[in-house]
């Protein structure tokens, strides 16, 4: 059998309970802060991000009218 040389699983499992121990004092919205402030530090995931409030804020818009 070959030797795992990364396992992924164990990583996703690590980074979120650092996540878990970083967030554990925080309210939702302060949790929720700092979920988008860390999405918008990354300009790939910010961009993304971006676009999807516009798309949300224009369907939000159209709603209003009907």
């Amino acid at each position: 059998m070959k030797k795992k040389t990364f396992d992924c699983v164990k990583m996703k499992q690590d980074i979120q309970q650092e996540i878990m121990k970083e967030t554990a004092h925080m309210s939702a919205e302060e949790k929720r802060r700092w979920t988008e402030n860390l999405i918008l530090s990354d300009p790939i995931l910010a961009r993304i991000w971006k676009s999807a409030r516009r798309t949300q804020t224009g369907i939000s818009s159209l709603a209003k009218k009907q």
